[in-house]
């Protein structure tokens, strides 16, 4: 039978195991967050997307909650709004997008075919040669996928993953919506308690800041979105709602995005009229939708709670390009502007500690 240890060896076992430096928990902390988060990113990009939806609709929960209803029964309420809302978008739009996008897959052969007409006069120009053999490439690449996609095992398998992920989504943002309160109460219990009010005002700021981002963009895409199909319908352009919806989702990225989306709208224009005053109408066309976001539109939705500078701001969107894609174009300019946000708030409180201990230490010495 094996001896026990005696209690001056237990002491400095524990004093041994309270000793272990902090970077080394931190470094240890770290790398089993990263193996969490290698293994489980398909989970944690559904959990990201009922975070982003959560905060979208936490304002809506938090104005029924002002009128005595208790946090379940908001979320519950809204459920059943949100799912009306879709229901009456689906009823609306989703047979005209329907009919459009199978117009565009059927004649999407002929329309690569026009193009590479129209274009063939600027192929002897170098560099506008290499631009159209892009645009035709990209412009091939639907159908291939199609048919890619027709294929039985993976149309299963994409049909299972987006059904589970259907069903994941609105799990999560329900629990989140609902339990959002409490998981604040039990982080707060994990902080030092010097750090709690810098640490309760910093949680403050991302709240404040992501949820008006978020749903400012939101606002502000949608609006977009509708001025761009209603200026295409009314000149005559086709597939008007696709390249509102195009435009919209577009719209998400700072800068680049919009210019994507008129290139797009004027090279459609350009095939179906043939003719630059087309080409000229879409440009004009989205010159104005532009100056209304940014003058009208963003004032009232987005407001000023995005502060970078121009650079830094496309600095940022490339960057998250590069580590995450698309989700990382649209999720940089909010994070960048959040940590910024962050890392000024507790650079402020350790000035303030720093002064405060200075001013106590001189109070000592003239008591003393």
């Amino acid at each position: 039978m094996m001896k026990e240890p005696d209690g001056d060896l237990l002491k400095e076992i524990r004093k041994t195991h309270h000793q272990m430096p902090r970077w080394v928990i931190g470094l240890l902390l770290t790398g089993l967050l990263a193996i969490m988060v290698y293994y489980t990113s398909g989970l944690l990009v559904l959990i990201l997307i009922a975070g982003i939806i959560a905060y979208l609709l936490s304002n809506v929960i938090k104005r029924i909650e002002y009128l005595g209803i208790k946090r379940s029964m908001a979320v519950a309420a809204v459920y059943v709004g949100a799912g009306l809302l879709l229901i009456g978008a689906d009823i609306l739009l989703l047979p005209c997008l329907q009919q459009e996008t199978r117009n565009l897959t059927e004649k999407l052969p002929e329309i690569t075919q026009q193009a590479e007409a129209a274009f063939q006069d600027l192929r002897g120009y170098p560099l506008a040669g290499d631009v159209i053999e892009k645009i035709l490439s990209i412009m091939a690449q639907p159908s291939h996928l199609l048919s890619n996609m027709l294929n039985m095992p993976d149309l299963f398998s994409q049909a299972a993953s987006a059904a589970f992920a259907m069903i994941l989504i609105p799990f999560f943002v329900f629990f989140i919506l609902k339990d959002w309160p409490a998981m604040l109460k039990r982080t707060m219990l994990w902080i030092p308690s010097a750090y709690v009010e810098t640490s309760i005002a910093a949680l403050s700021e991302i709240d404040l800041l992501a949820g008006r981002y978020l749903r400012g963009l939101a606002l502000e895409c949608s609006s977009v979105g509708a001025m761009a199909a209603l200026g295409l319908a009314m000149l005559g352009v086709n597939y008007p709602v696709t390249l509102g919806i195009v435009t919209a989702a577009a719209n998400i990225i700072p800068y680049i995005g919009p210019i994507i989306s008129c290139l797009i709208a004027c090279l459609i224009a350009f095939i179906q009229f043939k003719s630059a005053g087309a080409v000229l109408n879409i440009v004009l066309l989205y010159t104005a939708v532009r100056l209304l976001d940014d003058f009208l539109v963003q004032p009232l939705t987005i407001g000023r709670s995005v502060k970078l500078h121009p650079m830094l701001l496309v600095i940022t969107i490339i960057a998250g390009q590069k580590l995450f894609g698309i989700m990382g174009m649209v999720l940089a300019v909010p994070a960048v502007t959040i940590l910024q946000k962050v890392v000024v708030i507790f650079l402020d409180d350790r000035k303030y500690r720093a002064v405060k201990t200075e001013a106590l230490k001189h109070s000592h010495q003239i008591i003393v």
